[in-house]
């Protein structure tokens, strides 16, 4: 998106009340987090949040985050999606819901689409919204009472935070297309089945699961991790310059030293 757009609508989110609820963005043991704190309304997604997620991920980007965990402070739920009293009160006119999905639709495309390993941990619910922000992760982890809905169709909308598309790219055409024609939310085994998840733990246990994915992935040499990273979201453009890149670097060279020192 053109910058200055981008600009125009992060100041009209700007101009609305925030509502409540924050986005944290805090750095554990070298793995930066995105902290959904709206215990109150089950993560639900104010007009400051998403402002919060739109600064959060500029500064991932920025500091070329190596590895980052989603998670939620909800007892019992992941994001119910936009928080309906702000959509109600301030997002129904038009103008105001172009804001939220431009400052949205970047932010989440953003997400996915740099060399950062993002990691999701969901407990309970994670619907609309807060299904769409899964799409733009890399490993999903689910609680095994979580529950991912793509309901937007019964509210008479459709996805417009850029998660149809990823959708598309995560699970394909037709399974998407049953996931937005049967908005029932489905539980965490079929989410595994149909591939919106890629682990479903013990209930309690996505948060530390999810921080274990992420460290295992931190301790991967950091040049490799980001070329892993890259590959897989544009293999078409990146696998032959990527490997010539690495071929012969310092971390090549340590590794066959430490592979021919024990033969």
């Amino acid at each position: 998106m053109p910058e200055p757009l981008l600009d125009a609508a992060v100041a009209a989110l700007e101009a609305l009340p925030r509502g409540g609820g924050v986005i944290r963005h805090e750095q554990r043991a070298g793995t930066h987090e995105v902290i959904l704190d709206h215990p109150a309304r089950a993560g639900a997604i104010s007009p400051g949040m998403m402002l919060d997620l739109h600064h959060a991920v500029d500064r991932i980007t920025r500091e070329r985050a190596p590895v980052v965990v989603l998670h939620s402070t909800a007892p019992r739920a992941f994001c119910a999606g936009g928080d309906l009293r702000s959509v109600r009160t301030h997002l129904m006119d038009r103008a105001s819901a172009a804001a939220m999905v431009d400052v949205m639709t970047h932010a989440l495309d953003a997400l996915a689409g740099q060399c950062a390993f993002v990691v999701a941990a969901v407990e309970g619910p994670a619907l609309g919204g807060g299904a769409e922000l899964l799409t733009a992760c890399d490993h999903v982890v689910l609680g095994e009472r979580a529950l991912v809905g793509f309901v937007h169709a019964g509210l008479g909308v459709s996805p417009g935070w850029g998660g149809g598309a990823r959708l598309v790219r995560r699970v394909g055409r037709r399974t998407t297309l049953a996931w937005l024609m049967r908005p029932a939310p489905r539980r965490a085994p079929d989410a595994l089945r149909e591939g919106m998840a890629d682990e479903v733990v013990a209930a309690g246990t996505a948060l530390e699961r999810s921080r274990a994915v992420a460290a295992e992935a931190a301790g991967v040499p950091a040049e490799a991790r980001r070329v892993a990273a890259a590959l897989a979201k544009d293999p078409a453009t990146v696998e032959r310059a990527a490997f010539l890149e690495l071929w012969g670097g310092p971390d090549h060279r340590a590794a066959l030293a430490r592979v021919g020192a024990g033969r």
